[in-house]
C-alpha cells in the first residue's frame, strides 16, 4: 500500500498540537506556553487540545528580508575568520558568487 499524504486543511480547521508541530508551527512546548499565556486560543475536544490553523497563521512573524548591507557585513565577517585560500579556491568561490574568473 502506497503513502497517502495527509489532506490539506482550511484555515478554520482544528489541528492537534502534534499536527501543528509537524507542520512547522513551533515546538510542542512553545505551543503549550502560548496557550497558557493566552496568545494562542485552544479548545479541548475529548482528551486532545486543538488549535485553529488560522490562529497559528496569525502568530507567524515575517522575518525582515536581508539588505545588501546585511549580506556584505556577513561576508566580511566570514572572510575575516576564514583560512587563507589558494588561488584555485578564490577562483572557484568567485565563480560561485557570480564574479568574473
Amino acid at each position: 500500500m502506497g503513502y497517502t499524504p495527509p489532506p490539506s486543511s482550511s484555515p478554520d480547521h482544528y489541528l492537534t498540537l502534534q499536527e501543528a508541530v509537524s507542520r512547522g508551527y513551533g515546538a510542542y512546548q512553545t505551543l503549550r506556553k502560548w496557550i497558557a499565556d493566552g496568545r494562542l486560543p485552544a479548545v479541548k475536544i475529548g482528551s486532545r487540545v486543538k488549535v485553529l490553523q488560522s490562529d497559528l497563521d496569525a502568530l507567524a512573524v515575517a522575518i525582515k528580508p536581508s539588505t545588501f548591507e546585511d549580506i556584505e557585513a556577513s561576508a566580511e565577517r566570514l572572510a575575516a575568520s576564514a583560512p587563507t585560500l589558494t588561488d584555485a579556491q578564490v577562483r572557484r568561490l568567485t565563480a560561485i558568487f557570480g564574479g568574473a574568473s
